[in-house]
């Protein structure tokens, strides 16, 4: 039982993290802001192009609101793995860093 809330109180940690860290990368990190701005344009663009082309291919407008979800969901997972994995990392960076001090 205190093991699950644990787990549970991290997760939310990380995801706060992880959430706040990328709201900071979107004020300070130029790459980044333009690349969300791109995503952004690109999305824009296939929500005006997927009306025009729904009398032929009448799935084009779910397609396109399906990819958008998705690829949120798939950004926001890997940025969290990417997260956890620098906490991993941190502990053995630190190790390694103090093997060759001493």
């Amino acid at each position: 039982m205190l093991k699950r809330l644990l787990s549970q109180a991290f997760d939310q940690y990380v995801f706060t993290r992880v959430d706040h860290i990328l709201n900071q990368a979107g004020i300070n990190d130029a790459g980044y802001r333009k690349t969300s701005r791109e995503v952004s344009a690109a999305l824009d663009r296939l929500l005006v192009v997927a009306p025009v082309l729904k009398a032929q291919q009448p799935e084009l407008t779910g397609l396109v609101m399906d990819f958008e979800a998705w690829a949120a969901v798939e950004s926001g997972q890997a940025a969290e793995i990417a997260y956890r994995q620098g906490l991993r990392d941190s502990s053995h960076v630190r190790r390694e860093f103090m093997t060759c001090l001493i």
